[in-house]
C-alpha cells in the first residue's frame, strides 16, 4: 500500500503546484507610484529621504517592479493621492506620525518615518510590512543602512570604509571622466552634501545640484534619482571641461577650471580668462586667474570689450567652490584610502 499513498502524495504536490502556477500576481507588473514628503519634523544630518527612496526601489525591485518616486510637494495633498488611486504609497521620513482614517494604511519603516498606503491596498501593504521585515534581518542589512545614517562632515570623520551611500555610481561615473571617484564624491558633498532632495533657491536640484534647464538637456528627468542626477551632472562636467582644454596648462589646472565652470558657468570663467589674458597674466594656471575675479565685480568691468556676460558678482564664491572641493578631496583621500 506505500506505493498508491506515495503516488497519492506526489498527485497532490503537482496539483497545488499547478495551481501556483496558474495564479495570477497580486499587481499588475505597473511601476510603483510613490511620493516622498517631507512635511513634518525638520530634516536631520542623517539621509533620510535617500534612505527612503532606496527603501521604495528596493521594495519594488523585489516584487518584479520598478519604483517611479517623486518628492511631494510642501503641503501637498498626498493622502488624498493615496485615496483616489494616484499614488501607490507615500513615504515620510522625517514623520513618526501621520493623522489617517479607515481609508488609509500605515506601517513602520525600518524605524525611521512611515509608509502609507490606502486601504484598498491592504495586499500591497502587507508586502510592504512583511519585506521590511526580511529585510532587516539580510546580512548586509546593518551596513545599508549605517551608508545613510553615518555622519558625512569630511572634517569630522577620520576614517571609514565608505563616504556616502553613493560610492558604487560615483566610482562608475568618476571613470566617465577619468577621475578619482573622491573627488566627484567631493563635488556632490559639497554641492548637496549627500541629499538627493536638496533644492536651492534657484531651483537647482538633487545630488549635483543641476538646474532644471541643464538637468533635462544632460537626460535628467527625475532629479530625486541619485544615478540620473550622477549621470547628468558628470556629462556636464564633461562638456565644462572641453571648454578649457585649450587653456589649462594640465590636467590639474583643467580640473580647477571645471570645478570653477561648473560653479559659475563657462560664460562667467571664459570672461574671467579674457580679462586676466587683456591684463598681461599667464591664464594657462587657474590661480592666476582667480586673483583677477575680485576686479570683475566692479561696474566698469561690464564696459570692456572683452567682456561678454558683465560684472561678475560671485566670483568670490566660485574662488571659494574650487579651495572647498580639493580640499574635501584630500580629506577623502585619507579617511578612505
Amino acid at each position: 500500500m506505500k506505493a498508491p499513498r506515495t503516488i497519492l502524495l506526489l498527485f497532490a504536490v503537482l496539483c497545488v503546484l499547478s495551481c501556483r502556477r496558474h495564479e495570477g500576481p497580486w499587481h499588475d507588473g505597473s511601476p510603483l507610484l510613490g511620493a516622498i514628503s517631507l512635511d513634518g519634523d525638520e530634516p536631520t544630518f542623517e539621509l533620510r529621504c535617500g534612505y527612503s527612496y532606496d527603501l521604495l526601489g528596493r521594495y519594488a525591485r523585489n516584487t518584479g517592479r520598478v519604483a517611479s518616486v517623486r518628492l511631494a510637494k510642501r503641503r501637498e495633498a498626498v493622502l488624498d493621492s493615496l485615496r483616489s488611486g494616484a499614488l501607490d504609497v507615500v513615504a515620510f521620513p522625517y514623520q513618526d506620525t501621520v493623522s489617517i482614517d479607515s481609508s488609509l494604511v500605515m506601517i513602520p519603516a525600518d524605524s525611521c518615518g512611515i509608509w502609507v498606503f490606502s486601504s484598498a491596498s491592504g495586499v500591497e501593504a502587507g508586502k510592504a510590512s512583511e519585506w521590511l521585515r526580511q529585510f532587516r534581518t539580510r546580512p548586509d542589512y546593518l551596513r545599508i543602512r549605517q551608508s545613510f545614517f553615518d555622519i558625512y562632515n569630511p572634517h569630522k570623520r577620520v576614517s571609514a570604509d565608505f563616504i556616502s551611500p553613493y560610492d558604487s555610481l560615483l566610482r562608475v561615473y568618476a571613470d566617465t571622466l577619468g577621475w578619482d571617484w573622491k573627488l566627484l564624491a567631493a563635488v556632490v558633498y559639497q554641492e548637496s552634501k549627500f541629499h538627493i532632495e536638496a533644492r536651492s533657491a534657484r531651483g537647482a536640484a538633487g545630488l549635483m545640484q543641476l538646474v532644471p534647464d541643464t538637468a533635462s538637456h544632460f537626460g535628467c528627468s527625475n532629479s530625486l534619482d541619485p544615478e540620473e542626477n550622477i549621470r547628468a551632472g558628470v556629462h556636464m562636467l564633461l562638456a565644462v571641461r572641453e571648454r578649457f582644454k585649450r587653456v589649462a596648462a594640465n590636467q590639474e589646472e583643467l580640473t580647477k577650471y571645471t570645478l570653477a565652470g561648473y560653479n559659475a558657468g563657462t560664460g562667467r570663467v571664459r570672461d574671467c580668462i579674457s580679462h586676466a589674458r587683456h591684463l598681461g597674466v599667464d591664464v594657462s594656471r587657474w590661480d592666476n586667474v582667480s586673483a583677477v575675479i575680485p576686479q570683475m565685480q566692479h561696474d566698469s568691468i561690464a564696459g570692456l570689450d572683452h567682456i561678454r556676460h558683465g560684472t561678475f558678482e560671485g566670483g568670490i564664491e566660485t574662488m571659494s567652490y574650487v579651495r572647498k572641493v580639493r580640499a574635501y578631496h584630500e580629506r577623502y583621500r585619507h579617511i578612505c584610502p
